[in-house]
């Protein structure tokens, strides 16, 4: 009898050891979005505007903090529909200064590795 309330009392300890554990998930990634620039031109000035639409909840969500060419924001984990417009001020191989319109686009990019995730998108220059 006394064995059996042992194992009985062992049984209880572990149950209530391992059903009290703090669980940690980390619902958010860090999204960098970097442009890929085309090598026929060198950046003078770029500026621009991302939008992340969530596949899972249609959310969106804009920024336009942008470093250099790339973009960072934080975001929950999972896929989305990217979006960059804005405007490049650049060199071309002929030496001459223009300014255009851009666009990068992707209907999937996940987002989903710890603690960030990467993508490049080539830009698409517009026509003025």
């Amino acid at each position: 009898m006394k064995q059996i309330l042992n194992i009985c009392i062992f049984i209880l300890l572990t149950t209530v050891l391992t059903g009290c554990h703090q669980e940690q998930t980390d619902y958010h990634t860090v999204a960098r979005v970097t442009l890929d620039i085309p090598d026929t031109i060198n950046v003078i000035q770029i500026q621009g505007t991302l939008t992340l639409q969530s596949l899972n909840t249609t959310l969106n969500m804009s920024t336009a903090d942008m470093s250099g060419n790339t973009f960072e924001t934080t975001v929950l984990r999972g896929a989305y529909k990217v979006d960059v417009t804005g405007m490049v001020k650049y060199t071309g191989l002929d030496g001459a200064i223009r300014t255009r319109h851009y666009r990068a686009h992707s209907d999937y990019k996940p987002f989903a590795d710890m603690p960030l995730s990467k993508t490049e998108l080539p830009i698409i220059l517009l026509e003025e």
